[in-house]
């Protein structure tokens, strides 16, 4: 005879085709796992349990007594997307929402045009970039590294924001389905006592919308029995700056809880979807909502495990340290004499987190690399020359040094305007000047390295740091008449350079051009990934991983100029009493 069911855990999946009962058979597989077994029930066992869709078993003796259920709300905006041109395209639905920023004014002052015009490029930069990796992503996979569709996650996540936050019927439909299964769950199992939710993704927007609609009526007395809620990967802040509408008339609880539901979060610094819910934290614990949930700040668990940016939206469910660190604290506390393991709060793994800063860059620099080794080996074998490979590697070296600072001093003002970074972006073109003239001084060039140091370099090597100097020069002045342009502000000027520079090489030699021109167009559309690899690294680590909001900056630069301004008028009434602009 089964056991009677005490306590169900509840999954309420994320964005994407989701499957139904993957979520929870996920969820039950780290259950297992949490107590040494192996992850074993099959798909098809779920779709033979309760009528609730509660899955129990009896053979793992360390599961009885509990049951997984599972919210399936993925049919909802999959029939959405289904009816073409319903759903709003990403680009133009990216800047409504940079409109819905400026009419929030999430700042203490309007956002200004540059404001703006700098987060719509970003962000569409962002997307263009998205759209390269995911060719790149499909060849690793064709290669056997690895599978991942960046583009699949971020855009299933936007298309799925857009029908719970904006679609009034869908949403109400998802809502519907949330309280459904959970009230079937009820019904199903009186005796159960207590109920877990897990949720992922927009999935924790869904339950905590269900979660706040249920405490905010007296007709769902399922809410009285959940005990804890685990949010992997949430979104929940976003929402409740940019979409307040949802939570307008969730105000004020009619449901007292005989005991607060223990609120824990995990999120990842390379999650693009998942944050800290410092928002959500400060507004759900206090006021009319205090002893409702208990989400202290120990209890938003940040930090840096899975090495991919992007992937690590989904890396949570293979990850036994968050799963069982929720379990032991939540759901089945062990004593500690009893305890075969504790789970200590998930901390960060030094080598996911440097792989993660690193090699985005390095791998930048080797696809700069392999763009100009492309267009030196076209214009060395039109002009005849056949230099040896230690030559070819320190020219091609000392080249891409140079272009790697100067792509990152041209490519900073676009992506922040705060004047540090934009700082640490001409020390960082210096640190280049300076890598061009080492390596140029270590090759085969130069036969003793102190020689080098101490004499002046031979005018091809001046030559290509004028063409550099001048290239900033012109890049700087571009954007600066015309803003809009973004990465043509480089890349024009840029081109036209490097045309200069190889018909300076070729203008004495004769013979088949179609390499060459072939060369330049692979050496530029390289050099234009690596720019858009780098903004995007530089935005993900900047905006994603340190957790920056990109209006903050704004904000902060407002704050100092008010600061100096003050400063500037101390002692002087007269001037603070005029209006601005007539100091």
């Amino acid at each position: 005879m089964s056991q009677p069911v005490e306590k169900v855990i509840v999954a309420v999946h994320g964005i994407g085709d989701q499957k139904r009962f993957a979520t929870i058979q996920q969820v039950l597989g780290q259950f297992s796992r949490y107590h040494g077994q192996a992850a074993a029930v099959p798909l098809g066992s779920f779709h033979s349990a309760e009528s609730s869709g509660v899955f129990t078993t009896d053979e793992l003796p360390e599961l009885r007594g509990l049951g997984f259920a599972e919210v399936y709300w993925a049919d909802v905006p999959r029939q959405v997307v289904k009816e073409e041109y319903v759903l709003e395209d990403v680009q133009p639905w990216v800047r409504t929402v940079t409109g819905r920023v400026r009419r929030r004014q999430l700042t203490d002052r309007a956002l200004s045009a540059a404001d703006e015009r700098m987060i719509e490029q970003v962000l569409g930069e962002m997307l263009q970039t998205i759209n390269v990796l995911e060719r790149l992503f499909f060849l690793a996979g064709k290669m056997g590294l690895f599978s991942f569709d960046l583009k699949k996650v971020l855009v299933d996540f936007l298309d799925d924001v857009q029908v719970v936050a904006e679609f009034k019927q869908q949403g109400g439909k998802i809502g519907k389905i949330f309280a459904d299964q959970m009230k079937a769950v009820d019904d199903q199992f009186k005796e159960a006592e207590e109920i877990y939710i897990v949720a992922h993704s927009e999935g924790t927007v869904v339950t905590l919308l269900g979660l706040l609609t249920a405490l905010c009526s007296e007709n769902h007395p399922w809410i009285q029995k959940v005990r804890g809620l685990m949010t992997l990967g949430s979104p929940i802040d976003k929402h409740l700056i940019l979409w307040p509408e949802l939570f307008a008339e969730l105000k004020t609880p009619r449901v007292e809880m005989s005991r607060p539901i223990e609120w824990h979060n995990y999120y990842d610094y390379g999650d693009p979807v998942g944050f800290q819910l410092d928002t959500a934290r400060e507004r759900f614990t206090s006021g009319a909502w205090a002893g409702v949930f208990h989400f202290p700040d120990e209890n938003d668990h940040g930090f840096a495990r899975y090495p991919l940016p992007g992937k690590a939206h989904n890396d949570y469910w293979q990850d036994e340290e968050v799963f069982g660190h929720f379990i032991q604290e939540v759901i089945q506390p062990a004593p500690l004499e009893t305890a075969a393991r504790r789970y200590k709060p998930p901390r960060s793994k030094q080598l996911a987190r440097a792989v993660s800063w690193v090699v985005p860059y390095l791998g930048a620099a080797a696809l700069l690399f392999c763009a100009v080794f492309v267009l030196y080996k076209a214009v060395s074998g039109f002009i005849g020359n056949d230099d040896p490979i230690l030559l070819i590697f320190n020219r091609v070296g000392r080249t891409t040094c140079l272009l790697a600072g100067l792509t990152v001093v041209a490519r900073i003002p676009s992506l922040t305007r705060v004047k540090f970074w934009r700082l640490i972006g001409g020390l960082v073109f210096l640190v280049s000047i300076a890598g061009f003239r080492v390596i140029y001084c270590a090759g085969p060039e130069v036969s003793a390295f102190g020689q080098c140091v101490s004499t002046i370099p031979p005018l091809s090597q001046w030559g290509m740091l004028r063409f550099a100097l001048g290239l900033l020069a012109a890049v700087y002045l571009v954007s600066q008449l015309i803003p809009k342009w973004s990465m043509r502000a480089l890349l024009i000027p840029g081109a036209a350079t490097v045309a200069v520079i190889v018909y300076l090489n070729i203008r004495n030699a004769h013979g088949n051009l179609w390499p060459v021109f072939v060369a330049v167009a692979a050496f530029l559309y390289l050099w234009w990934l690596v720019a858009l690899l780098f903004d995007l690294t530089f935005v993900w680590h900047r905006y994603i991983r340190l957790s920056v909001p990109i209006f903050r900056e704004e904000k902060e630069a407002a704050m100092r100029k008010r600061s100096r301004a003050r400063g500037a008028v101390a002692g002087r009434p007269d001037l603070e009493a005029r209006p601005e602009g007539t100091r």
